[in-house]
């Protein structure tokens, strides 16, 4: 972070998007959303800004229906996630809801995902959700996901469907992470440093130049789990304090734009990330902060 004055205008941000009745919303309106909850306790807590707050609590909680399901992986996903950050947990168990998406989910990299506008989103959030409710590992499911992950591995290294992108690595490399596989063994390096440009830092696709805050967020996190030290590391910084606007949040590029919750929390967490960065401890920070990135 540059200045405690920039700690200080991106809570304030965040707050003033937090709903009368719990939630937040960063249109300013009282119609609270699971994504945007989530980003702002995220971004508080980074900001180690947490804050006990009953009404989001009961707003989180009240997403989950009387079976225990959510009404979508997604929001459960968001609610799991948001009240952990508030020291809370659901109502009702969502274990067997989860496993029953599981079990439903079949992993086949020779077929093409529903998903294919994101990647992995739906496989990442299964992923996160398996670990964040400590259900134990089973090795079939393991190395069916592990399988299907790697299915999308490309001959330079990176993930993606028929051709690699930066944010497909990211999240592919924060999944098989988090499943214990070893990623030195990938040859993920080579990708991610095709992908380092200067002035912006990182780009999504080599050989390309254009840039979004997501996009060096991405770099920037893919680096973290290499241990990888970015090439451009004080141009990552510059782009993405650039990226701030007036209101205190960040917007998706220093073009122009309005800030929101979620591109507030990609720049909040890489300059964390960044500023973890020391010769002494090559990537080391608030790696437990980071969720998979459902969108």
């Amino acid at each position: 972070m540059e200045t405690d004055d920039l700690r200080c205008r991106v809570v304030r941000y965040v707050l003033g998007r937090k709903c009368l009745s719990g939630g937040f919303c960063f249109y300013r309106l009282q119609e609270p959303n699971g994504a945007d909850t989530w980003h702002a306790l995220s971004v508080l807590a980074l900001l180690q800004a947490g804050i006990a707050d009953e009404a989001t609590a009961a707003y989180l909680k009240g997403t989950q229906h009387p079976d225990g399901s959510y009404d979508s992986l997604y929001a459960a996903w968001y609610a799991i996630q948001g009240l952990a950050l508030l020291g809370e947990k659901p109502s009702r168990d969502p274990r067997p809801y989860v496993m029953s998406s599981l079990a439903q989910y079949r992993f086949d990299a020779t077929k093409l995902p529903a998903e294919i506008i994101s990647l992995f989103r739906r496989t990442s959030t299964l992923v996160d959700l398996y670990g964040a409710l400590a259900m134990d590992a089973d090795g079939t499911l393991r190395d069916s996901t592990i399988e299907f992950i790697l299915g999308f591995q490309n001959e330079d290294g990176g993930f993606g469907y028929r051709f690699s992108t930066l944010l497909d690595t990211a999240r592919a490399l924060a999944m098989l992470e988090r499943l214990a596989y070893p990623l030195k063994e990938l040859g993920t390096e080579r990708f991610v440093r095709r992908c380092e440009v200067p002035f912006f830092g990182f780009t999504d696709i080599p050989r390309t130049t254009l840039s979004f805050l997501e996009y060096v967020h991405a770099g920037v996190l893919a680096s973290h789990r290499l241990r990888l030290r970015p090439a451009y590391r004080d141009h990552c910084e510059a782009y993405i304090l650039n990226c701030r606007t007036r209101t205190g949040g960040f917007s998706r590029t220093p073009r122009g734009g309005i800030a929101t919750l979620e591109n507030t929390w990609h720049g909040v967490h890489a300059l964390a990330l960044l500023a973890s960065w020391t010769t002494e401890r090559p990537g080391s920070g608030p790696d437990g902060l980071y969720r998979q990135l459902p969108e």
